[in-house]
C-alpha cells in the first residue's frame, strides 16, 4: 500500500511542495500558552517580559506553519530564530509579532504591532538574495480580507525591521518563478465588487519590492481550496490553484513566461471557454506519482448505468506543458469517493478497462472493455464495516477508522494482475473531503 495514505489522512500536515496561504480554515480559537520546558519555556518567558503578562497566543489559520511560535533558520547558520504571534489580554484586535534570536539565550530582535485580529499564515523567502530569508506574515482583517506584512532580519546586528511593502491578498505563495535563483512572491486575489480577480508576481529590484507582472484570474472562483507552488514542467516553477465555483472545483495554473516577460494564467475560463479541469469532486492537484512535478486532475464521469451499478468516474492526472500550453497525460486512477480510496491503473489497463461501482457504493469493479462496453470483472475492491468477521473471498488491504478495505482478483491472467501490483497502486485518500 502506498505511503501516500499517511499524508492524505492528516489534514494538518504540510502542503505538497511549497504550500500557499489561505487555502482552508484552521483553529481560530485563541489559546493561552501551555506549560513548557527547556527551549520553549525560555521563549515564552521572554514573551512574558515583552508583551503584557497573560498574553494570548495567536495561531496561523492556514499554510504549513500552524504554530503560534514558529522556529526557522533565517540566515542559514544552523541556529533557528523564532517568530511569535500573540496578543495582550485587552488587545485581541491586534497582534504582536515578536522576532527572537538565540545567542547563548533567547533575545529580542524586534517587536511589532499589527492592527489585525487574526494571523492568516507565515512564509519565508530570501527575495533579495542576501542569504537571509525575510518573514512574510499574512493577517486577517475584520472585513475578512488578508493583508501581507514583511519583516527583514539583519544577521550582523540581530535586528529586525519592517519592510515598506504592503499588499492585500486572498492567497499567496513564494518560489523562483523567473528562474533567477531568487524567490518571488505570487499574490492572488479573488474577484469582488471593488476589484477583478487577478494575480501579481512581486519581485525585488535591488532596493524595493515591485509588481513584475500581473494577469487576470478566473472571476467565477469564490474560494481558493489549495495553493501549490512547485515544478509544473521542465525548468518552470509555477503555482497551481484549486478553487471552488458554485459547488464545483477547477484548477488554474500561473507561471511566468520569460520570453514574453509576462505572468500567464492557464487555463483561463471565460464565458466562451470551459475550464477542462472543472469537476464535482474535491480532488486537489498534487505530485501524484512522486516525479517532482505537480499534476492536475481531469475527471471523466461515467454515463453508462444499470439497475445494479454504474460506471465510475476516471481521474486522469496531467502535467502542463508551458511550451504548447496543453495538458499532457501522466496516469489514470479510478476511485471510490464515498469511502475515500483510489487505485492507479497500471499502464496496460489504460484504454483496455473500465470501472463500475455498485449501487450501495461498497464495491468498485474493474472490467475488461469489450467493444467499448464494460465486460467481465478482472479485479474488484469492496469496503466492509470494521469488525466484520467474514469478508468472504476478499483479501484485506488495510483497515482505517470504521472500514476494512479488501480486494478480489477475478482473472489473474488478464493483463497480468497480481497482489503486488494491487497493493502498490492502492491508496487511501480523502477524495470527498
Amino acid at each position: 500500500m502506498k505511503l501516500r495514505q499517511a499524508a492524505a489522512l492528516l489534514p494538518l500536515a504540510g502542503l505538497v511542495l511549497l504550500g500557499g496561504c489561505s487555502t482552508g480554515l484552521g483553529d481560530t480559537s485563541l489559546l493561552h500558552p501551555p506549560k513548557t520546558t527547556g527551549r520553549e519555556a525560555e521563549i515564552q518567558s521572554l514573551l512574558s517580559e515583552t508583551v503584557d503578562r497573560g498574553y494570548i497566543l495567536k495561531y496561523p489559520k492556514t499554510g504549513a506553519y500552524r504554530s503560534a511560535i514558529v522556529t526557522y533558520d533565517l540566515n542559514g547558520d544552523d541556529r533557528d530564530e523564532a517568530i511569535a504571534f500573540c496578543s495582550a489580554p485587552n488587545s485581541e484586535l491586534s497582534v504582536e509579532v515578536v522576532v527572537m534570536y538565540d545567542d547563548n539565550g533567547w533575545k529580542i530582535s524586534g517587536s511589532f504591532k499589527a492592527d489585525f485580529p487574526d494571523v492568516d499564515c507565515v512564509q519565508f523567502a530570501d527575495y533579495d538574495k542576501d542569504g537571509t530569508a525575510e518573514i512574510l506574515a499574512g493577517f486577517v482583517t475584520e472585513g475578512g480580507q488578508n493583508e501581507l506584512r514583511i519583516f527583514d532580519y539583519d544577521s550582523s546586528t540581530h535586528k529586525t525591521g519592517r519592510v515598506e511593502y504592503e499588499a492585500s491578498y486572498s492567497g499567496f505563495t513564494v518560489g523562483d518563478y523567473d528562474r533567477d535563483d531568487g524567490r518571488e512572491i505570487m499574490l492572488m486575489k479573488l474577484g469582488s465588487v471593488e476589484s477583478e480577480a487577478a494575480a501579481v508576481l512581486v519581485d525585488y529590484d535591488g532596493s524595493k519590492l515591485y509588481a513584475l507582472s500581473t494577469c487576470r484570474m478566473d472571476p467565477s472562483v469564490t474560494k481558493f481550496e489549495k495553493i501549490n507552488s512547485g515544478l509544473i514542467s521542465e525548468d518552470t516553477t509555477g503555482v497551481v490553484i484549486d478553487g471552488l465555483v458554485d459547488g464545483v472545483y477547477n484548477t488554474q495554473v500561473l507561471y511566468y513566461n520569460a520570453e514574453k516577460g509576462a505572468l500567464t494564467n492557464f487555463p483561463f475560463t471565460t464565458s466562451k471557454k470551459t475550464n477542462p479541469t472543472t469537476r464535482s469532486f474535491a480532488i486537489n492537484s498534487e505530485d501524484i506519482n512522486d516525479d517532482g512535478f505537480l499534476e492536475i486532475p481531469v475527471i471523466n464521469s461515467g454515463n453508462i448505468s444499470s439497475e445494479s451499478e454504474e460506471v465510475a468516474p476516471v481521474i486522469t492526472w496531467n502535467r502542463l506543458s508551458t511550451k504548447t500550453n496543453r495538458l499532457g497525460f501522466e496516469l489514470q486512477c479510478v476511485g471510490n469517493y464515498d469511502f475515500g480510496y483510489y487505485f492507479t491503473l497500471p499502464e496496460s489497463f489504460v484504454g483496455t478497462t473500465a470501472a463500475t461501482v455498485s449501487k450501495d457504493r461498497r464495491t468498485l469493479s474493474i472490467r475488461a472493455l469489450e467493444n467499448g462496453v464494460p465486460g467481465d470483472v478482472i479485479l474488484s475492491f469492496r469496503v466492509f464495516d470494521l469488525g466484520t468477521g467474514d469478508t468472504g473471498d476478499y483479501t484485506t488491504i488495510e483497515s482505517y477508522n470504521q472500514y476494512t478495505y479488501t480486494y478480489k482478483i477475478h482473472n489473474a491472467d488478464y493483463l497480468y494482475i497480481d497482489e503486488g501490483i494491487i497493493k502498490e497502486n492502492f491508496a487511501l485518500n480523502n477524495l470527498n473531503a
